[in-house]
């Protein structure tokens, strides 16, 4: 009787091809997520992107805060005091109630506008549950330093979430629905494509194992992880100030036709957290068996490539921002100025982007909240004296002021670390 041999697990790919794949994983995310907004302004009106806008505004910092920045710990986590299967139990624990609390904060806040915006903001909180059980998979592709089987996953999970947003969007012009059928799509995307891939490398974990994780572990593992998950929540709530502000002064077009713009952030956001994405597991081994020059060539080399994709998005925005917003949404959201503020607020987080993962790698969690807690502050306080004044251009200036402390406080949280490093060593 002869027995099977496990499966082999190819070598992985070089950190530069790892690069590659995941900026041509993310990149085509993005425009999957960018095209849903472009499809809603196109279809449907600006209320229909205002709603979407909202929904994202209160639904992501609280999946943020809930999921607690299980994906971003798990990739440089060393394995020594937890196991994957405690990171998706608190994943699935947290994905659960961020759900729950979404549909409490919209029924809270707009139940007197109609069934339409609670809706809306339920099953986009659907869209983000299986987005984030997802990303738990990615975390264990970019432990492996695995970036191709991460760029698959996007591939097809972008796909079939666009198809079928598209597909219920035209033939209902009904918002809610198609976001529904969006967060279907995505679930089959992480049944059939991502578990296959898991079990390429010997990492799948089954529903069964993480509901039977120990408690006291998956307990220790919350401790441990929730300065990332409030940090996390911060740094996206100092992203939806300027919404919520724009709905209580301006109203719901106001936020459609900001929200729409403004979503370049998100997609120059997931190109840029590429670089994060292909190199946390490597930074980390460098601090690891002690090679910190290694640690500190790499992250500031990383700094200098998002720093010029930044510059040249927003040379870009300037130059052919017009004919874009244009050809994308239609000539009622071309605003070029408007576009090049928020283009350029944006490209001043993605120079500080690879510095957070940095922080991340040393596991200096704490700083993770005094980074998202500068760019909060900042946002709530100028958009508190902009926004009612100027509107939706007060709006993109809270942006760009909130997008400087989040960079400023990021150099302070780099050097301090630094100096601790050097002591220590």
């Amino acid at each position: 009787m002869t027995t099977s041999a496990p499966p082999q697990i190819s070598r992985p790919p070089s950190l530069r091809r790892n690069i590659g794949f995941a900026i041509a994983g993310r990149g085509y995310y993005a425009l999957t997520q960018f095209l849903v907004v472009a499809i809603a302004a196109r279809l449907g009106s600006p209320e229909d992107v205002g709603a979407l806008t909202l929904a994202a505004a209160i639904v992501t910092p609280l999946f943020f805060l809930a999921t607690m920045g299980t994906r971003d710990v798990l990739t440089v986590d060393d394995l020594d005091h937890f196991k994957r299967e405690d990171y998706v139990a608190l994943r699935l624990l947290g994905g659960c109630l961020a759900v729950v609390l979404s549909i409490l904060a919209a029924f809270l806040l707009y139940r007197s506008d109609g069934a339409f915006l609670l809706l809306s903001v339920t099953a986009f909180a659907f869209v983000k549950f299986f987005g984030a059980q997802a990303s738990m998979n990615h975390a264990m592709f970019q432990r492996a330093e695995r970036l191709d089987y991460v760029a698959l996953s996007l591939l097809v999970r972008g796909s079939a979430g666009i198809i079928a947003f598209t597909l219920i969007f035209w033939q209902t012009r009904n918002l809610p629905a198609a976001l529904a059928c969006e967060a279907l799509a995505w679930a089959l995307s992480f049944w059939i494509v991502d578990r296959n891939l898991l079990g390429r490398l010997q990492s799948d974990v089954s529903l069964e194992s993480a509901l039977n994780a120990s408690l006291r572990r998956v307990g220790k593992l919350f401790l441990w992880v929730l300065p990332v998950g409030i940090a996390l929540w911060m740094l996206r709530a100092s992203s939806s100030v300027p919404a919520l502000m724009l709905e209580r002064d301006y109203g719901l077009q106001a936020v459609g036709l900001f929200g729409a713009l403004f979503y370049v952030h998100t997609a120059l956001s997931m190109l840029a957290n590429t670089l994060g994405s292909a190199s946390a597991a490597r930074l980390r081994r460098y601090l690891r068996e002690g090679r910190h020059k290694d640690f500190t060539r790499l992250s500031w080399s990383l700094v200098k490539y998002a720093a010029l994709f930044g510059a040249l998005s927003t040379a870009l925005a300037w130059v052919f921002g017009a004919q874009l917003l244009t050809l994308l949404f239609g000539a009622e959201y071309a605003d070029r100025n408007l576009f090049t503020i928020i283009v350029f607020a944006s490209s001043i987080t993605l120079a500080a982007s690879p510095l957070v993962t940095a922080v991340t790698a040393a596991q200096a969690f704490r700083w993770r909240i005094v980074i998202s807690g500068s760019s909060l502050l900042a946002a709530c306080l100028v958009a508190l004296l902009l926004i009612p004044v100027y509107g939706t251009f007060g709006a993109a200036w809270t942006f760009v002021l909130s997008s400087v402390a989040y960079l400023g406080s990021t150099l302070i949280a780099c050097r301090r670390i630094a100096a601790i490093s050097q002591k220590a060593a």
